[in-house]
């Protein structure tokens, strides 16, 4: 190919590109898309074969569309027909190839070695075989699950699982190993959560669904920064925003402003690690003063709530003759279950 030939090739690949994200947006809300776009795509896309698939960036579960051309992914785009995303992707999904492809990309296994090629816990990272990597990883595991049974072995691994990968890795540990030590790296993100939705709710994940932004009136966004890291479903939250301002708000909560404080109608800024302060004045001034904002019927048939005699604190029991309470707050007390 000539060189003329080779920049023409390289431009209509970047013009399609560029023009890719605008048609798929144009397609999500049902504008026709320009014929110079569509003949660009359809010259660019010869020999392009596009398959449905799911971003693994982030949990959103946004549909992308992938293109593979030479046993290589060629392109990305959002999906029109997915209901999450609808054909818009964000920076991190379009990019999600290009991952694939990056220089600093890990290719090969490293293992920690000395100057002599052993292994060794102190030593360097260097890059070695995947028949040496797997050689001391059998061997390692071999001496700590002779030494201390099952319960001196663990699969410590991604929240990014496929199910398929998900079920091996369990069907290993639990009926080859016979050990119960396996998680994802969830336990430093969600699985405190999972384990409060679990107590509270009866199930392992929020009660709500992204259907439910179209028919909010009120976005309280804590300890979150949707705009950057969730930006397909911050664009559905500002799409509802804009659709009714004057009574649709958004309030955040953050020890810092970000790109989503700048969105909302309030925003408050608190220091670190005073969430459970904040949370209980709030449950206080809701329960004590406003009782019948509470919706019983939900609390009755879906909340569930450890009851004892210690006062928990933070405002939330204590004396109901006290002179700090008022007379409504008594009254709410004086029912309470302790």
């Amino acid at each position: 190919m000539g060189e003329k030939n080779k920049a023409q090739t390289a431009v209509s690949r970047r013009e399609f590109l560029k023009l890719s994200a605008a048609a798929a947006a144009a397609a999500a809300v049902g504008i026709a898309v320009p014929e110079e776009v569509q003949a660009i795509a359809k010259e660019v896309q010869e020999g392009w074969q596009w398959d449905k698939a799911v971003c693994r960036f982030c949990g959103t579960g946004c549909g992308i569309m992938v293109a593979t051309k030479n046993d290589r992914i060629v392109a990305v785009k959002g999906d029109p027909l997915n209901p999450v995303n609808r054909g818009l992707n964000c920076i991190k999904g379009y990019f999600t190839a290009k991952i694939m492809y990056g220089e600093d990309r890990l290719t090969k296994p490293l293992l920690r070695m000395n100057e002599k090629g052993e292994f060794d816990k102190k030593g360097k990272f260097r890059p070695v075989s995947w028949k040496k990597a797997y050689e001391v990883m059998v061997k390692k595991f071999k001496e700590a699950y002779n030494e201390l049974g099952p319960e001196g072995v663990a699969i410590f691994a991604s929240g990014q699982y496929t199910i398929m990968e998900g079920y091996a890795a369990a069907k290993l540990m639990k009926a080859g190993f016979r050990s119960n030590n396996i998680d994802p790296n969830a336990r430093h993100c969600m699985a405190s959560a999972v384990a409060a939705f679990i107590q509270t709710f009866g199930i392992d994940e929020p009660a709500g669904c992204y259907d439910d932004i179209e028919l909010t009136d009120t976005f309280v966004v804590w300890g979150s920064n949707m705009a950057e890291m969730h930006p397909v479903l911050w664009a559905r939250v500002l799409d509802r925003k804009l659709s009714d301002p004057e009574r649709v708000k958004i309030v955040v909560l953050s020890t810092f402003r970000h790109m989503t404080a700048d969105g909302a109608d309030i925003v408050i800024i608190f220091k670190p690690q005073t969430d459970l302060l904040i949370q209980n004045y709030i449950l206080h001034e809701i329960v004590y003063n406003h009782p019948e904002a509470i919706d019983w019927d939900f609390v009755n048939k879906y909340c569930a709530f450890a009851t004892g005699y210690i006062d928990i604190g933070y405002g939330m029991r204590g004396n109901p003759n006290h002179p700090k309470y008022s007379p409504k707050e008594r009254e709410t007390m004086i029912k309470e279950v302790v």
